[in-house]
């Protein structure tokens, strides 16, 4: 029962007026019914896949080293053609590409991960996450400022973290 009312007053807290931030309350809340009486609190909040990307990269030495190289360097387009203006001026489409399987059973072997980074910062400006029932090759399609340079990286299941040769987004 002490559950029962728990997860009400989560509920009520996820609404507009609540203390506690709807995203969280619909992710779980601060107490899940497993836990009540524990002294600390359940994180509800996953990772952000900007956050979950840079782990992924400070976290892994081995680059490029297992694996077909035509088949996991990310390749770049950039069309300055398609471009959007915003805060950070004018920015033109890129697209990262890896000509690799997308395969589910029996033996799985997709891109899990796919994003640019900043070369200057190494702040995520774009990422994408897939599954091994996408379409193949996986594609991420971002808008990039003009001028900023940037490194595509792919992850793959079973070869790991392939990263590609930094470039610049030209006029």
């Amino acid at each position: 029962r002490t559950a029962d009312m728990l997860v009400g007053i989560l509920l009520v807290a996820a609404l507009p007026s609540g203390g506690l931030p709807r995203r969280t309350a619909i992710a779980g809340g601060i107490f899940s019914a497993g836990n009540v009486g524990a002294s600390l609190p359940v994180s509800a909040k996953k990772p952000l896949l900007a956050e979950r990307v840079a782990q992924v990269d400070a976290e892994t030495v081995e680059r490029n080293n297992n694996g077909d190289p035509a088949k996991h360097l990310p390749k770049v387009r950039i069309d300055p053609s398609v471009t959007k203006v915003g805060v950070k001026g004018i920015s033109s489409q890129v697209d990262v590409a890896v000509p690799h399987v997308m395969e589910g059973e029996p033996k799985p072997h997709w891109i899990e991960l796919m994003w640019l980074k900043d070369a200057s910062t190494s702040q995520v400006i774009a990422a994408k996450k897939f599954t091994s029932g996408d379409a193949a090759p996986p594609i991420l399609t971002a808008y990039v400022p003009r001028g900023t340079e940037c490194i595509p990286l792919i992850y793959c299941n079973l070869h790991g973290l392939w990263e590609g040769e930094p470039f610049t987004v030209t006029w």
